[in-house]
């Protein structure tokens, strides 16, 4: 029996909820990075978002090729449940780091203290 990873756990659920908290913590900052005249604190967070989603993506991506390749005829349906699973996880890390991506561009263009 092919068992649901780790891995496709990180990209299913906890890289939204990273983009989310990243989201909120930015809005938080805003106030710092104002007061600062810097946006490091901004760019600091945004960053390590969009490299968790990223490489939660990579590690749902490594788990669909290991179990789509799995060849088993007695494991054919949990094979493929675990390669679906697999796959909606890369596919929900990939839009997650293609939002915080989005999220951060304005942070380049806009001062924080507008």
């Amino acid at each position: 029996m092919i068992r649901t990873s780790f891995a496709a756990w990180l990209g299913l659920v906890v890289a939204p909820f990273v983009v989310l908290g990243a989201q909120s913590l930015n809005y938080a900052l805003v106030q710092v990075a104002c007061a600062q005249r810097s946006t490091l604190a901004l760019d600091l967070v945004s960053a390590v978002a969009f490299l968790f989603s990223v490489a939660t993506t990579v590690l749902a991506y490594t788990r669909w090729r290991l179990v789509s390749h799995v060849r088993d005829a007695d494991a054919a349906p949990d094979t493929a449940q675990a390669a679906f699973f697999a796959l909606m996880a890369m596919l929900v890390a990939a839009l997650s780091a293609l939002i915080q991506l989005m999220m951060w561009f304005p942070q380049w263009l806009l001062s924080p203290c507008r």
